[in-house]
């Protein structure tokens, strides 16, 4: 007879929806067919439609993952040895996945080395969107006020991006290698959105409300650990730092998909500050996604 599995049942969704601002130069990086004489030597990644910047789902994703794996200290495995070695973390045993708060949100991976197979996975918790940049950005006057003007009033020196020179000297001879490098400007904006569904407990499948409770903090601190470090490349040089901003988190329960007017979704959290959140998570978000107004999340 034939193996059977039963898949969790899906709850809802926590939905949280925020605006990525660009403090220093952002660039999520394009690969190029052919340089150019006089071109961009490094370009940032477009839309091909709209010719507009994005930040790709992964890009973000597999920083927040980034982060969240090196702020709990999980060991790392080798997954990819050529051309250069890339080292992640995934779990190996039932007992890992199930304490994990990476793999479950983010992915386990469904092989490592030699094509294993892990039967332990369940559904991946976390979607990240990509994210599409605004018609409008904020700019900073001198006395410090902030305004937005669309991208029509803003002289930039390609459509939506700056051009940076970087010249690499050498040492003894002083001899140059000059390069641009194309970079989303300070002051734009993003629309990001992710989602995170919650399934009801499950002894059998490993699913733990207090840990999923714990999964989605994590998500919110991963959010906030990105503020301090960077997104996308040459972040030691001063890129990538970004802010998040105009923040929403929203719970939507399964019956919300079947009929939203009669079970609207339910604000949980507004804000510019991530501290906020992660102060009184369980208060603003925990209790009222996993608590007792929602049983079958935690029975």
């Amino acid at each position: 007879m034939p193996q059977q599995k039963t898949a969790p049942k899906l709850l809802g969704k926590v939905v949280i929806t925020a605006q990525i601002k660009v403090v220093t130069g952002l660039r999520v990086g394009a690969a190029t067919s052919a340089l150019d004489i006089g071109g961009i030597d490094q370009p940032v990644l477009r839309d091909p439609i709209t010719d507009k910047p994005y930040i790709p789902g992964s890009s973000l994703k597999g920083k927040l993952r980034s982060l969240l794996t090196k702020a709990y200290g999980y060991p790392l495995q080798q997954l990819v040895r050529q051309p250069v070695e890339v080292w992640l973390h995934w779990c190996e045993s039932d007992q890992e996945y199930r304490c994990c708060l990476v793999c479950p949100t983010f992915g386990q991976f469904p092989s490592g080395p030699g094509q294993t197979r892990f039967p332990f996975v369940t559904p991946t918790r976390l979607i990240v969107r990509d994210s599409w940049l605004r018609d409008e950005l904020e700019v900073a006057g001198e006395d410090g006020t902030v305004r937005r003007l669309k991208w029509s009033e803003v002289d930039t020196d390609l459509p939506y991006t700056e051009v940076k020179a970087e010249v690499a000297l050498d040492i003894i001879t002083a001899a140059s290698n000059p390069r641009q490098i194309e970079r989303v400007p300070p002051g734009a904006l993003f629309d990001a959105e992710l989602l995170f569904s919650v399934f009801t407990k499950d002894d059998v499948l490993g699913i733990d409300p207090n840990r999923e409770r714990e999964r989605l903090r994590a998500v919110l601190l991963a959010m906030r650990l990105l503020e301090d470090d960077y997104l996308g490349a040459s972040g030691t040089r001063g890129y990538g730092k970004i802010k998040f901003q105009n923040i929403t988190v929203k719970w939507r329960p399964i019956d919300f998909y079947r009929n939203p007017k009669q079970h609207p979704e339910e604000p949980l959290w507004q804000g510019d500050k991530l501290d906020d959140v992660l102060v009184a998570f369980d208060e603003l978000v925990g209790d009222k996604v996993w608590g007792s107004k929602h049983p079958q999340a935690s029975s």
